[in-house]
Order: structure tokens, then sequence, then C-alpha cells
């Protein structure tokens, strides 16, 4: 009914990507300057942050302010290492106090959140209750956040399964989707007729933190070459990210930018893909 007499549902894929996602808020700037619809938003880990807060209030200049903002420091809240190096309760805290205790009917728009059962290996998806704790476990990369226990179940970064949510907004109902992918990475030739030596020389080692936050960044960038070879995605929006890594939280302006580049850059097609069709002109006659 939608294709034919009114315009097409859109919706918007946010994937995992740790610091990198916040260049989903440059896309959404875009989006928004340019009157584009979105009628639902899934995200996955950091995707899941800025799609609540753009549920919430349709205002992503304010999303900007508040990254452009933050202390990121002020939301660690080390722990002993014994399921996570941070616990967590500061940014659920700091979560739920921006979204202002909202639960998921409260949002503006359709908003659905990816999080992993680590003992299953089933995805949870979340479209009902308290946002905050949505977003707290789908945000729960495995060794750096302890994990989150919701039903009885034992959740992890949504990332491990689905790192671009794609088919839920199928599921629900979107005519268009448009993804937007911040965990690509540079796919390297592999070096082959390696010699291993006995060496003396040493070179420094990377911390705990940085070595799963690389190795988290690898599997995401995988697992998001696997579902865009896959789904129907209509539109894949991919920011220039090759000199930012997952860590690099003291570059958001950069961020936003390369966000806002990408999605420009396909803004043709965009428009394109959300030009309201014959009937709808018609009827607003």
């Amino acid at each position: 009914m939608n294709k034919i007499f009114g315009r097409k549902k859109v919706g918007l894929a946010l994937g995992s990507g740790a610091a990198r996602g916040v260049a989903h808020i440059g896309v959404l700037k875009v989006l928004e300057k340019y009157k584009i619809p979105v009628d639902f938003i899934a995200g996955t880990s950091i995707g899941s942050v800025i799609g609540a807060l753009y549920c919430l209030d349709q205002d992503a200049k304010k999303i900007e302010q508040e990254a452009l903002n933050i202390n990121w420091k002020t939301l660690i809240d080390l722990t002993l290492p014994k399921s996570g190096l941070i616990k967590g309760d500061k940014i659920e805290n700091f979560l739920r106090e921006k979204l202002k205790n909202k639960k998921f009917k409260d949002l503006k728009i359709p908003f659905f959140v990816s999080a992993v059962d680590i003992e299953n290996n089933q995805e949870i998806i979340f479209q009902k209750g308290d946002v905050a704790k949505a977003i707290r476990a789908s945000i729960s990369l495995p060794g750096i956040f302890v994990p989150v226990v919701n039903n009885e179940r034992i959740l992890v970064d949504g990332g491990l399964i689905d790192p671009l949510p794609v088919k839920i907004l199928k599921k629900e109902g979107a005519d268009i989707i448009i993804a937007v992918n911040v965990s690509s990475i540079k796919e390297e030739k592999p070096i082959l007729n390696e010699e291993s030596t006995i060496s003396e020389k040493t070179k420094k080692m990377p911390k705990i933190p940085n070595i799963l936050l690389k190795s988290f960044q690898i599997l995401e960038a995988e697992g998001s070459r696997a579902i865009l070879e896959k789904t129907n995605a209509d539109l894949i929006i991919t920011p220039d990210l090759k000199n930012i890594n997952s860590i690099d939280l003291d570059k958001v302006e950069d961020l936003i930018k390369s966000g806002e580049e990408a999605a420009e850059k396909s803004l043709s097609e965009l428009k394109k893909l959300t030009k309201p069709n014959f009937f709808q002109k018609f009827f607003k006659r």
C-alpha cells in the first residue's frame, strides 16, 4: 500500500565500529538537512547509541554538540578484570539521563537494538522496555565491558553477530533500506612464504584494551562485509575512515565530517530512492 499510494518507508541501519560510529552523526545531519525521511532505525553497538539519541529528538546537530562536549574519560568506571575491564554503570546512567529515562514506545521513530546472548550464540533484538539498558547491552564489547544480564541472558555487543542490522528493518516493513557501514577497513593481501625467526629484537606491545578493540574491529569489518554481500540494502554509505581507529575518541570532528562527506556523495541516489511517487504527488494537490 505504501508503495502505491504513499511514499516508501525508509529504514536506516547504523552499524557498529566503536569510536568510528560517531560518523553516523554526519550521515544523520545530511539526511535531516535535505529532509530525507527515516521511518525506522536499527542500531548495533555505537550505532544503537547514535540511533537512540536521534529517535528521541530527531535533531542531529544536538547530538553533534553532545559528542563534541563529552569528556569520555569520565564515563569509564574500571573494575577488577573478572568479566570485563569497565563496569559500565557510568555510561548507562549517562545514557539514561540523555534519553530522559525513555522507553522504546516513547521514541519518535520505531527503534531496534541488537545484542548477543553469548551463552546461546543468539541475536537478541530489543524493541520494548528501557532504551538505556538495551544500549548498554549492545555496546558491551567482550573483554572491555562487563556483560549485561537481562531476562536471565548474558548479553554482549551486537556486533559479534550483526554488525550492520539490516534484516530487522526489512522484517518490520521498510521498503527502502539505507545501511551505514563504519567498520570497513582496508583488506591487505596475504603475506606468503614468511620465515619464522628466533630474534632478540622486540617491538612495543599494545595494551590489552587496544588489542581487544583492534581485534573486534577486524571481526566487525569482516562481518559487515559478509552481511553486505548478502543483504538487500538499497544504499550503502561507507564513510572514509581509513586513518581513524576504533579508539580515536579525540577525532569527533573528523568522524562527523567523514559521515557528512559520504552522505553528500550519496545524495543523488538518496533523493532518487526516496522520491515521492505519482500517487503521493497527485493526492497532495
